[in-house]
Protein backbone atom coordinates (compact mmCIF):
# COMPACT_ATOMS: atom_id res chain seq x y z
CA UNK A 1 0.00 0.00 0.00
CA UNK A 2 1.09 3.24 -0.67
CA UNK A 3 0.27 7.08 -0.39
CA UNK A 4 0.24 9.80 -2.50
CA UNK A 5 0.47 13.31 -1.44
CA UNK A 6 0.79 16.27 -2.71
CA UNK A 7 3.78 18.40 -1.68
CA UNK A 8 5.44 22.29 -2.43
CA UNK A 9 8.57 21.98 -4.58
CA UNK A 10 10.87 24.78 -5.33
CA UNK A 11 12.64 23.97 -8.63
CA UNK A 12 15.74 26.13 -9.99
CA UNK A 13 14.18 28.85 -11.33
CA UNK A 14 11.92 29.54 -7.70
CA UNK A 15 8.67 28.30 -9.42
CA UNK A 16 6.40 26.75 -7.17
CA UNK A 17 4.96 23.71 -7.73
CA UNK A 18 2.59 21.49 -5.97
CA UNK A 19 3.71 17.65 -7.03
CA UNK A 20 3.33 14.07 -6.27
CA UNK A 21 5.05 12.21 -4.20
CA UNK A 22 4.67 8.99 -2.98
CA UNK A 23 5.41 7.12 0.83
CA UNK A 24 8.17 4.39 -0.84
CA UNK A 25 9.77 3.41 -3.33
CA UNK A 26 6.94 1.25 -5.13
CA UNK A 27 6.79 -2.00 -6.32
CA UNK A 28 6.18 -3.10 -10.20
CA UNK A 29 6.17 -0.46 -13.24
CA UNK A 30 5.67 2.39 -11.15
CA UNK A 31 9.59 2.59 -9.84
CA UNK A 32 10.58 3.66 -12.71
CA UNK A 33 8.22 6.83 -12.03
CA UNK A 34 9.74 7.46 -9.39
CA UNK A 35 12.91 9.41 -7.84
CA UNK A 36 14.57 10.63 -4.65
CA UNK A 37 14.60 14.17 -5.01
CA UNK A 38 15.19 17.35 -2.21
CA UNK A 39 12.09 19.60 -1.83
CA UNK A 40 13.81 21.73 1.19
CA UNK A 41 12.42 25.73 0.25
CA UNK A 42 15.51 27.19 -1.27
CA UNK A 43 17.79 29.73 0.09
CA UNK A 44 15.99 33.08 -0.76
CA UNK A 45 19.42 34.87 -0.97
CA UNK A 46 22.63 35.35 0.55
CA UNK A 47 21.80 37.35 3.91
CA UNK A 48 18.81 34.78 5.07
CA UNK A 49 19.33 31.54 5.41
CA UNK A 50 16.85 28.53 5.80
CA UNK A 51 15.65 27.32 8.79
CA UNK A 52 14.18 24.03 7.32
CA UNK A 53 16.15 20.34 7.43
CA UNK A 54 16.77 18.92 4.15
CA UNK A 55 13.40 17.03 3.15
CA UNK A 56 14.42 14.50 0.51
CA UNK A 57 11.02 12.33 -1.16
CA UNK A 58 9.80 10.16 -3.67
CA UNK A 59 8.60 12.20 -6.45
CA UNK A 60 6.51 11.23 -9.57
CA UNK A 61 7.64 11.94 -13.11
CA UNK A 62 7.13 11.09 -16.45
CA UNK A 63 9.23 8.95 -18.14
CA UNK A 64 8.46 10.23 -21.39
CA UNK A 65 9.08 14.50 -20.75
CA UNK A 66 10.85 13.87 -17.74
CA UNK A 67 8.65 16.04 -16.15
CA UNK A 68 7.38 15.85 -12.32
CA UNK A 69 3.51 14.88 -11.73
CA UNK A 70 1.12 17.51 -10.28
CA UNK A 71 -1.88 18.43 -9.22
CA UNK A 72 -2.33 19.65 -12.44
CA UNK A 73 -1.43 16.25 -14.27
CA UNK A 74 -3.56 13.92 -11.69
CA UNK A 75 -5.82 12.70 -14.02
CA UNK A 76 -3.02 11.32 -16.29
CA UNK A 77 -0.96 9.88 -13.01
CA UNK A 78 -4.51 7.86 -12.19
CA UNK A 79 -4.38 6.60 -15.37
CA UNK A 80 -0.80 5.23 -15.73
CA UNK A 81 -1.82 3.67 -11.99
CA UNK A 82 -4.59 2.15 -13.60
CA UNK A 83 -2.78 0.92 -17.29
CA UNK A 84 -0.11 -0.77 -15.06
CA UNK A 85 -1.94 -2.74 -12.64
CA UNK A 86 -2.51 -0.26 -9.33
CA UNK A 87 -5.40 0.01 -7.72
CA UNK A 88 -6.59 3.14 -6.35
CA UNK A 89 -8.48 2.54 -3.04
CA UNK A 90 -11.08 4.47 -3.08
CA UNK A 91 -12.76 2.96 0.02
CA UNK A 92 -10.07 3.85 2.28
CA UNK A 93 -9.60 7.00 1.21
CA UNK A 94 -13.00 7.96 1.45
CA UNK A 95 -12.87 6.25 5.21
CA UNK A 96 -9.64 8.33 6.28
CA UNK A 97 -10.74 11.50 4.82
CA UNK A 98 -13.89 11.69 6.48
CA UNK A 99 -12.12 11.18 9.65
CA UNK A 100 -9.60 13.97 8.93
CA UNK A 101 -6.88 11.65 8.91
CA UNK A 102 -5.05 12.60 6.18
CA UNK A 103 -2.71 15.36 5.84
CA UNK A 104 -2.31 16.31 2.17
CA UNK A 105 -2.64 12.64 1.12
CA UNK A 106 -4.44 12.89 -2.29
CA UNK A 107 -5.00 8.99 -2.08
CA UNK A 108 -3.65 5.06 -1.89
CA UNK A 109 -2.99 2.75 -4.12
CA UNK A 110 -1.67 -0.67 -3.96
CA UNK A 111 -0.28 -2.95 -6.62
CA UNK A 112 -0.39 -7.07 -6.64
CA UNK A 113 -3.28 -7.66 -4.78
Amino acid sequence: MYSIKSETYTDHYFNYKNILTINKKPLGPLSSYTRQINISPKRISAFKTNSEQNKCVYALYTTDTNELYTLESLPDFFTLCRNNGYTIETNLTQMLNSQKQLDDIICYISYGL
